[in-house]
């Protein structure tokens, strides 16, 4: 007799209990942190108490230690007013972690940081991993040189060593305008000013008004020719980060109709205001 139309295939051992709790715990445990990796820089920074913002101390006027040893700038003072703006009191809910060109973004996405207040020029490739705010500054790529140099301007780089900082806009800007230009990177800006000011490059390119400070402050330097390639500068969080963005291009709103921004820019840029690029 066939009796395979009665018979019943044995069931499985179900799970242990202690599995099946495990296994719950572990996926609350997995959504939880999912939820937690997907919230955004601001509400990161509200659930810590302080925001965390990369910013450049080798950048003046944008980042720079005065005598005191205590760091100043523009972007110091937006990050500052941004910190405010997340809790009311920006000597306790700020945290400035110095980057440089090449770490800003490695340190955003390793989440060390919240937000980059780094003197960021916007480009295409930078679209494609960041999300930007609205400008806060314009600036072209600029030469400085040696007081006694030859160079005037871009057309006279051709076989000279043209010094850049790794990571930054200008390692592209001068291969396109100097091709027959020799690029020679440096991490962080004092080393290219050092290299400069010992003639061991020929000229520097940076962004003008980080060049019209230093030819300001060093007498055996001057710039040379006129900027190119302006671009704006703007703050930067992770791509996809909409929420952030949004708050932010409202907090900088906020600081033209309250006139902070333009308090921060006779600050910091003073005299030279009327030759450099503001959005």
């Amino acid at each position: 007799m066939n009796n395979v139309g009665n018979s019943r295939q044995p069931l499985r051992n179900p799970l242990p209990r202690q599995s099946v709790l495990f296994l719950l715990i572990a996926w609350l445990s997995m959504f939880v942190l999912t939820s937690l990796a997907m919230a955004g820089g601001l509400e990161d920074a509200r659930r810590r108490g302080k925001l965390l913002v990369g910013v450049k101390p080798d950048f003046p006027p944008f980042g720079y230690l005065d005598a005191s040893g205590s760091i100043r700038g523009i972007d110091i003072e937006i990050a500052r007013y941004l910190a405010k703006a997340v809790r009311g009191d920006e000597t306790e809910a700020l945290e400035l972690v110095p980057v440089t060109s090449g770490s800003r973004i490695p340190f955003l996405y390793s989440d060390w940081i919240d937000v980059i207040v780094a003197s960021m020029t916007i480009t295409e490739d930078r679209r494609k991993v960041l999300e930007f705010s609205k400008p806060y500054f314009l600036s072209g790529s600029l030469l400085l040189v040696p007081k006694d140099s030859s160079v005037k301007d871009t057309g006279d780089l051709a076989g000279k060593t043209v010094a850049v900082i790794e990571g930054s806009i200008q390692e592209k800007d001068i291969v396109e305008v100097a091709g027959q230009a020799k690029v020679i990177r440096f991490s962080h800006m004092p080393e290219a000013l050092r290299a400069i000011r010992e003639k061991r490059v020929d000229a520097l390119c940076q962004d003008d008004v980080v060049v019209v400070a230093l030819a300001r402050e060093n007498p055996d330097l001057k710039t040379a020719g006129k900027p190119f390639d302006v671009r704006p500068y703007a703050i930067a969080v992770k791509k996809g980060d909409m929420e952030f963005v949004h708050w932010i291009d409202a907090q900088l709103d906020r600081m033209k109709e309250d006139g902070s921004y333009e308090k921060i820019i006779r600050t910091y840029v003073g005299e030279s205001e009327s030759g450099l690029f503001k959005p």
